[in-house]
């Protein structure tokens, strides 16, 4: 689970690019930050399991690489990165946008489709579809769907931009 989280970070550190590259350029300025931080809920669906598994948590991202991921219902836990990435024994580099090709999605809202170049992200997800507000352009949601079909959406809110962090957030304990 750890994972989805982990890469959806890097994403929003390194917003890609696409097709069109105004709306992108905008959608990239406007998630470009030196911190960020949020509250997100998380809806993990598997063919695996009966019913989806639901989260809540904080999220602090500082740039370039650092990442503090807690959750904190239904069973807290908190996940501190900086750098690379090591995911079920297999070591990860943080994604950048050139590890993805982008389309920005028609429709009532804006998103972006983000699938993998990189042959270690495509054994992880299948695409990643961005949502973001259009007054803020601020991404509001992604879902992550791996390779299987199995699903994760993340929902964002309570963004605070570039307020200072403190940096014992990502100490690990």
């Amino acid at each position: 689970m750890k994972r989805w989280l982990l890469i959806l970070a890097g994403l929003a550190l390194a917003l890609a690019a696409s097709a069109q590259e105004s709306i992108l350029d905008r959608l990239k300025a406007a998630n470009t930050y030196e911190t960020l931080q949020a509250s997100f809920t998380q809806t993990r669906h598997s063919s695996m399991l009966t019913k989806d598994l639901k989260s809540e948590g904080r999220m602090v991202l500082a740039s370039p690489d650092r990442i503090r991921w807690e959750v904190l219902k239904p069973y807290p836990s908190v996940f501190i990165s900086s750098g690379e990435l090591a995911i079920a024994g297999r070591r990860f580099r943080m994604p950048t946008e050139k590890d993805f090709t982008a389309t920005a999605l028609e429709g009532e809202d804006l998103a972006v489709k983000l699938v993998p170049v990189r042959r270690d992200l495509k054994s992880l997800f299948r695409e990643i579809i961005v949502h973001a507000d259009k007054q803020t352009l601020r991404i509001q949601s992604a879902l992550l769907i791996t390779p299987d079909g199995d699903w994760t959406q993340l929902e964002f809110k309570d963004l605070v931009v570039n307020r200072p962090v403190d940096a014992k957030l990502f100490e690990k304990q």
